[in-house]
């Protein structure tokens, strides 16, 4: 499968958003596509907020050990959220704020108009394992199976969208309105 330049445009804005907006550290989170019979997905530890074409890899929705060589940790997690719902893109971020929420709420409930709208409720998952398992992989497939986007506490969060830029907003909804209700929290209104 050959990567698209419009597909690659993509990968390379997101991952240079993300990072810009704070949601990911230079070599933290991935995301992916839905292409054909497989994904294309951010490879492990590479720059995000500067991809290269090679730092994409095309791989099938099962498993192979050979050709997911150097893929990211979390393609596990990309399969069964893939294979679980119609998600055309996968963000996986690390908002700060929401990850604070997480290590206390068991679901971040937006106040402002937008986080209610776009995002409903957000349900922090509480696996025994929070990256690259299988134990992970189901409960953020069956997650967002309901929800756009859910969070494993402590570690992160997942967004599932129509494209890219669709899962990477509904990012930026979440962070935002985790800082709103932070802001609430911390000045008694709630």
């Amino acid at each position: 499968m050959e990567l698209s330049d419009a597909l690659y445009q993509a990968f390379y804005e997101v991952g240079a958003d993300l990072f810009a907006q704070g949601l990911i550290s230079a070599t933290a989170g991935n995301f992916s596509v839905r292409e054909g019979a497989g994904l294309w997905i951010t490879k492990s530890g590479v720059r995000k907020n500067r991809l290269s074409r090679e730092d994409l890899l095309y791989v099938g929705l099962e498993p192979d050990p050979e050709r997911d060589r150097g893929a990211s940790v979390e393609l596990v997690i990309h399969r069964a959220i893939y294979r679980a719902t119609d998600a055309a893109a996968i963000v996986h971020a690390h908002p700060r704020t929401a990850v604070a929420l997480s290590l206390s709420l068991n679901a971040i409930r937006p106040r402002d108009l937008e986080g209610r709208l776009v995002l409903g409720e957000v349900p922090v998952l509480d696996p025994t394992t929070k990256s690259a398992t299988e134990e992970a992989a189901r409960a953020v497939a069956e997650g967002l199976k309901r929800h756009p986007v859910v969070m494993l506490r402590g570690h992160g969060a997942f967004a599932r969208g129509r494209d890219l830029f669709a899962a990477y907003a509904r990012l930026t909804v979440l962070e935002e309105s985790a800082q709103i209700l932070l802001s609430a929290k911390l000045w008694g209104t709630l």
